[in-house]
């Protein structure tokens, strides 16, 4: 009996290991939301930090809304263009406020 319960236990727990690796799995999917706003926040980081000092990102059903603040349009023009580039994006909600 003892035998029986620590199988189905172990089983169980198992099972709940494999399902939650799936939702991971599914979670880091190209294209997925958390995946596109991972995206472009790595860019944030290395590609031009000034840029994205004061735009936050964010991302529903592969929409991204950017909002926050830049220094000049020109800033702005080229976070929506790497937003725009990325995969998975079907478009871009511009809530940046210029600020000098």
């Amino acid at each position: 009996m003892k035998k029986t319960i620590f199988s189905l236990t172990t089983a169980a727990v198992l099972a709940a290991a494999i399902s939650g690796c799936a939702a991971v799995d599914s979670a880091n999917k190209w294209g997925s939301d958390a995946w596109i706003t991972t995206k472009l926040k790595t860019e944030q980081m290395g590609a031009s930090p000034a840029i994205w000092s004061d735009i936050n990102v964010e991302t529903k059903n592969g929409v991204v809304q950017l909002s926050g603040f830049a220094k000049n349009q020109a800033d702005v023009a080229k976070a929506v263009e790497i937003a725009r580039k990325t995969d998975g994006v079907k478009s871009v909600v511009n809530n940046v406020i210029i600020r000098p």
